[in-house]
């Protein structure tokens, strides 16, 4: 079995595997996913120590379907107009942004807002709400907390009717959070009918959220009973010589002392036993094709547990469970160059699911030592479905790719890794909702060449 560098090509189809890492560049993600004309908001609730955070960011149409703002422009907020809009955020919150702690009421504080003031090339696609639709505020909203949390029931009370899915007779909208809490991301979903975020403060180690993958057992060697051997084999020839002499009395004198060579190789078995190991033989055991299957389909799985955390360390630890080599480096920072990109552009790239759908163990065998010690692998063919959601101002949009792909897996007495990836077949099985502007389901003519997914 030959291990395959990864290539830059082979990176960037892992990644899309991987998660839905397609927002390329800014304008890339308003093409594909934004904007949608109608009202907009983007939270962002984040755990420390000291308080429970809530980044909010939301268009004016947003803003005033939830306060009651005057102005002097209808489109604009002005400078002198943010003290008077950050006291009516901060009435506002003070009745519908109350968080439950431990079963008692807290009460938010805001501050940090920033108004937007943005060129207007985008008002052609803002047709029913202009420049309401294009500008933007943004505020921090904090509940202090005096000891570390356990338990914590936030609800989001506003949603807007989404003129953007239907201006006529319009839904209200769905809203797509989400929380980094414990040193974990998790997607945060609110509805008219489930408006309420519940967290209970539970374990977030990796070793605990990734799948336990059992490690390659040692081969069992060949004893070999050297007294046992000695004594049978003495016992073999002296009946032979006794056999071949043909001396009176010299057959009854060879059964004799076989049968005691026999039996005192039987009595003394256990001692002076060398273990053996052939030629060939690894001093890992070899799994079947069941095994092999058991074990690399959670394998396979845990590297998309490493786009749940927060920290840089976090993330690499995830992955050095499940990957190794250059394949582990280049995964690495792949992923934190996600991540930064959604934080500077807004659009969050999730996985949902990911569903196996055919899997062949091509081969099994024994690979080369190294510093590690001794080593054993296996070839996989394995074709698997990814559902994943990319959420952009509160929006949702999801689709499911299917892949086929040969994976090199190795084995030591410190576990399994994926080493390389062949990447053989990709297809879309899902599509995107509809963005503004096309119409019926979207294809990849309707998304721009360089928006990956």
């Amino acid at each position: 079995m030959s291990l395959k560098k990864p290539s830059n090509g082979l990176l960037v189809s892992l990644l899309a595997m991987a998660t839905l890492l397609g927002i390329a560049s800014e304008s890339v993600a308003m093409k594909a996913l934004d904007p949608a004309d109608g009202p907009h908001v983007d939270l962002k609730l984040s755990l420390d120590p000291d308080a429970l955070r809530m980044e909010v960011t939301m268009n004016i149409v947003f803003l005033d379907e939830i306060i009651d703002f005057d102005r002097e422009s209808p489109d604009v907020i002005a400078p002198v107009e943010g003290i008077a809009l950050l006291d009516a955020l901060q009435d506002w919150a003070d009745v519908d942004l109350v968080a439950t702690v431990d079963g008692i009421d807290v009460q938010p504080l805001i501050d940090g807002l920033e108004i937007s003031d943005p060129s207007d090339d985008l008002l052609p696609v803002f047709p029913r709400t202009g420049m309401r639709g294009i500008r933007k505020v943004r505020f921090k909203v904090t509940w202090p907390l005096k000891t570390e949390p356990q338990e914590i029931v936030f609800d989001w009370p506003s949603y807007p009717p989404d003129i953007a899915i239907d201006p006529d007779d319009p839904p209200p909208m769905q809203i797509a959070a989400e929380a980094a809490v414990e040193g974990v991301r998790e997607a945060v979903f609110f509805t008219v009918d489930s408006p309420t975020w519940l967290w209970r403060s539970g374990s977030t180690s990796i070793e605990e959220r990734l799948a336990r993958i059992p490690v390659p057992e040692a081969a069992t060697p060949w004893p070999l009973p050297v007294v046992s051997v000695l004594l049978l084999v003495f016992g073999v020839l002296f009946g032979l010589v006794q056999l071949a002499s043909r001396r009176n009395g010299s057959s009854a004198i060879a059964i004799v002392v076989i049968l005691a060579c026999a039996g005192g190789a039987w009595l003394f078995g256990g001692i002076g036993v060398v273990e053996l190991r052939l030629d060939g033989r690894s001093a890992l055991e070899l799994p079947d094709d069941d095994a092999a299957e058991t074990l690399f389909v959670p394998l396979h799985s845990n590297i998309y547990r490493a786009f749940d955390y927060v920290s840089e360390s976090d993330i690499y630890d995830a992955l050095e469970r499940s990957v190794e080599g250059d394949l582990l480096d280049l995964l690495y920072r792949s992923i934190y160059e996600s991540l930064v990109m959604e934080e500077e552009q807004g659009a969050l790239s999730r996985v949902i699911a990911v569903r196996p759908v055919e899997l062949l163990i091509e081969s099994i065998e024994p690979l080369d030592d190294d510093d590690a010690g001794p080593r054993i692998g296996f070839v996989a063919l394995y074709r698997w479905q990814v559902e994943g959601r990319v959420t952009h101002w509160g929006h949702m949009h999801e689709r499911t790719n299917e892949y086929l792909a040969r994976f090199d897996v190795v084995g030591n007495t410190e576990g399994w890794r994926i080493a390389a990836i062949e990447l053989l077949e990709q297809e879309r099985v899902g599509q995107y909702d509809d963005p503004e502007g096309v119409d019926g389901p979207v294809t990849d003519d309707d998304l721009p060449d360089d928006f990956e997914l």
